[in-house]
């Protein structure tokens, strides 16, 4: 009989050397793999910027950029949180909107770049004063899973149609020069 007794005997040592083996790469590989893995990107860790984009009629367009000022790499991805302010650091009416695309993650080397697409309406909606109630002059930007804010200027005048701002998910760049 080839395969009897002897071999089984044979054969279980082998097989619980290999699984322990296995688990111990696994455990061995688990921190060094967590610690080589990027931070997520905070507000410690990003600047930020708004670029004005080419406008149709009644269509306003911009990208609000955050760059990683860091000396390490860090991840981020999904949406931004946006708030409009006037001049005396006061809420304007600000509706964010999400569109369906894909959430991607991003990895920044230090320098890197991540950009969202904003969209807004110059043309007062239905009811709607044909100018907003207050000019908005900065813009809160809130990192996605932060809860605090980088702050920058806005300089792109009124957001009618309610304050509604549609928003892309971050991409890696800069976006669009155009």
């Amino acid at each position: 009989m080839l395969f009897g007794k002897r071999t089984r005997t044979l054969v279980a040592p082998i097989t619980l050397s290999a699984l322990s083996a296995v688990a111990l790469i696994g455990v061995a590989a688990g921190p060094s793999q967590a610690a080589a893995r990027p931070g997520w990107a905070d507000t410690s860790s990003l600047s930020v910027r708004v670029h004005a984009l080419d406008s149709g009629a009644g269509q306003r367009y911009a990208t609000v950029i955050l760059t990683n000022k860091t000396h390490k790499t860090v991840r981020t991805q999904g949406y931004v949180g946006l708030q409009l302010l006037d001049s005396h650091g006061k809420d304007v009416t600000t509706h964010v909107v999400r569109d369906r695309g894909q959430a991607k993650l991003i990895t920044l080397k230090p320098g890197q770049s991540a950009y969202t697409r904003l969209h807004w309406g110059a043309v007062a909606g239905a009811g709607e004063p044909t100018k907003a109630e207050k000019n908005p002059t900065r813009l809160e930007v809130t990192p996605p899973d932060s809860y605090h804010h980088l702050n920058t200027a806005w300089k792109l005048g009124e957001v009618l149609q309610k304050g509604r701002i549609d928003i892309t998910p971050l991409a890696k760049g800069t976006g669009p020069r155009y």
